[in-house]
């Protein structure tokens, strides 16, 4: 048995527990804040067996990993990132740290 510890963006929340869930993973929310920017976070705490272990990496890796993604760019910073004058831009998003804990005994009451 293992638990899970993975903490993401909060913005990733939702699709990434409605995934898991869909997936048959029981998933605990804890809100938490932490990193160089004390960013709001979310911690999920994910308990499964052994061989389910990367399928609940490669789910948190498709829906709160690493990413780009468009994002509105105006006045003086379009100028700045975007010289052609569109008002877009594809800025780095997301992101997930992972723990995998050996458990010894795990109940449900």
């Amino acid at each position: 048995m293992k638990l899970i510890l993975a903490i993401i963006q909060s913005s990733d929340e939702s699709d990434t527990v409605q995934e898991l869930n869909k997936r048959g993973f029981f998933v605990t929310k804890l809100s938490t804040t932490g990193g160089f920017l004390k960013a709001k976070n979310t911690t999920l705490l994910i308990g499964t067996d052994d061989e389910k272990v990367e399928a609940v990496i490669e789910t948190l890796k498709k829906y709160a990993g690493h990413r780009m993604q468009l994002s509105p760019v105006s006045g003086a910073d379009m100028r700045l990132f975007n010289p052609g004058g569109a008002n877009m831009v594809e800025v780095p998003a997301g992101g997930c740290v992972v723990f995998v804990l050996d458990i010894d005994k795990a109940q449900k009451f």
